[in-house]
Formats: structure tokens, C-alpha cells, sequence
């Protein structure tokens, strides 16, 4: 059987790849320890390169899927591009594969819609971050899949976004929902089952966008949300507007998956298609 490294195991992403049928599977975390999993759980710092290549040679992997990151704060987005750089090392130096998952970010939201080929131009730390991270790993692991989602969503159990939405709207707390800033949501069974399929695939270099298939703002996709969840659109749930936030967003992030499309059998769907209760995946 072979075996799959899954770096960010107790994340939203990450615990969904845990279950991966027909692997043996390791998954890493730092500060939050995984729940009781199939396979094993390692406790890892991704910012400490000798840690990292002690991790891979132990566990011999054939694949490593690197799921791990934070923006939580600025010490969290300073790890991202040391993290993607000790990693590729690895893999390069043990013959893992790399499956690197980036994110919209990487672009300014000034040119859309952004192809699998545009290439980055990021307008935020975070963003400016994680394309960085992407070019070491096309240097150092050729071999590796860069793969960009939008916003990662879900219901069971609901991410983090849509849980900030949810809580606002019970306690008329003021949430504001720009109508100005389009994303290509994607549901985490599908991220999920399309990184899966990479996992297994012979050939995988380079540029995967992987956004889901209804562009949405952020308010459209927020109205859809809290009717699925059956939560009123109370008062305190405001459109707004970047251009009068003074905050530094990228404004339209559409992008076409234009590959993963051709190349993949796992269907991204659109926000609409899975609340309206299509069988996930295939």
C-alpha cells in the first residue's frame, strides 16, 4: 500500500484527507493535536528543516500533501514560504511527490478571471506569502502540483468563515458582507476528493486551479449560507463595500479550472448545485 504524508492533519482541510481509502496514511499537526485517526499522528514543526526531513525519512512516503498554513497572524504567515521550502527539500531528496495547496490570494484581484497559467501577482501579505511558497516548490520539486483553491466552505461541520457568519447572525452581532469581492467558493468534499485523485494520478506538475464552479460575492454566497443553515437575515447582516472599507481585499477573485476540468473526474461544483443536495464528488 502506498503511503500519503498529510501535513495540517487537525485543520478543516487536512481532517478530511485522514480517511483516504487505499493509503497508509501519516498526518502532521503543531498546535492542535488530530483526533483519534486511521494511521499515524506526528507531531511536527514545519519551520525546523532537520524536524521535517527526520518526519519524511521515517515515514518513506510516496506522496506528501501539504495542507498546512495559517494567517491567523503575521509570525503564522511568516512560516508559510520556510514550511513549503523544507518540505520540497524533502520530498525532492526522499522521491515523494508534492501536492502544495496554495490559494486565490496569490493574485490582486484587478485582472480576473485568472487561468490555471497567470501567473502570481499578490496584493497582501498573505497572498505575497504563499506565491513565494509556490515559486520554491517549482524550483526545488519540479515534479510537484501547485494547486490553488478559493474559499474552502462546508456544513458538517461548518468552516470557520461560515461559523463567524452564523454566530454573528444568532447574536445581532454587526456582520458585513461585501458585494464587491467575488470568490469561486468550493465545497472541502470536493477539494478534498480532486487532491485525492492527484494524490494517485502519474503525472501532476504545475498550476491546478481549483475553484468551485458559481462565482459568488461575498454577500450572495453569505445569503445562500444562512438560508441553508435556517438562520434569519436579520438587520445585522449589512452588504457593504471594499471601496468604502479602506481595507487592503482583493476584489474579484473568479478564476477558471480550466484543468482540473479536463484532467480530473472530480467535479468542483458551484455553492448552488450542493445545497441543493447533488451527490458530492464524481
Amino acid at each position: 500500500m502506498k503511503r500519503l504524508l498529510i501535513t495540517g492533519g487537525s485543520g478543516y482541510l487536512g481532517a478530511r484527507l485522514l480517511a483516504a481509502a487505499g493509503w497508509e496514511v501519516a498526518a502532521t499537526y503543531f498546535t492542535r493535536p488530530l483526533a483519534p485517526v486511521r494511521g499515524r499522528a506526528v507531531r511536527l514543526d514545519l519551520r525546523d528543516a532537520a524536524a521535517v526531513q527526520a518526519a519524511v525519512r521515517a515515514f518513506r512516503p510516496d506522496v506528501i500533501l501539504h495542507t498546512a498554513c495559517s494567517n491567523r497572524n503575521a509570525d503564522h504567515i511568516a512560516a508559510i514560504a520556510p514550511a513549503a521550502r523544507h518540505l520540497a527539500q524533502a520530498a525532492a531528496e526522499h522521491g515523494a511527490r508534492l501536492i502544495h495547496v496554495s490559494t486565490d490570494l496569490i493574485w490582486d484581484g484587478e485582472h480576473a478571471p485568472y487561468r490555471d497559467e497567470t501567473p502570481p501577482a499578490p496584493l497582501g501579505d498573505y497572498g505575497r506569502a504563499k506565491a513565494e511558497a509556490e515559486t520554491i516548490v517549482a524550483a526545488l520539486c519540479p515534479s510537484a502540483a501547485l494547486v490553488r483553491p478559493s474559499l474552502i466552505w462546508g456544513l458538517d461541520p461548518l468552516d470557520r468563515q461560515t461559523r463567524w457568519l452564523a454566530d454573528g447572525a444568532r447574536s445581532g452581532q454587526r456582520v458585513t458582507l461585501f458585494t464587491d469581492e467575488y470568490r469561486c467558493p468550493v465545497h472541502v468534499h470536493d477539494l478534498a476528493a480532486a487532491l485525492l485523485e492527484l494524490a494517485a494520478a502519474p503525472e501532476v506538475a504545475g498550476p491546478w486551479n481549483m475553484g468551485g464552479a458559481q462565482p459568488l460575492n461575498r454577500w450572495e454566497f453569505g445569503q445562500r449560507l444562512l438560508a441553508a443553515l435556517g438562520l434569519p437575515a436579520g438587520r445585522n447582516v449589512v452588504p457593504g463595500a471594499i471601496r468604502d472599507s479602506g481595507l487592503l481585499r482583493a476584489r474579484d477573485l473568479t478564476m477558471v479550472s480550466a484543468r482540473a476540468g479536463r484532467e480530473l473526474k472530480t467535479r468542483l461544483r458551484g455553492v448552488d448545485e450542493v445545497l441543493a443536495g447533488q451527490e458530492p464528488g464524481r
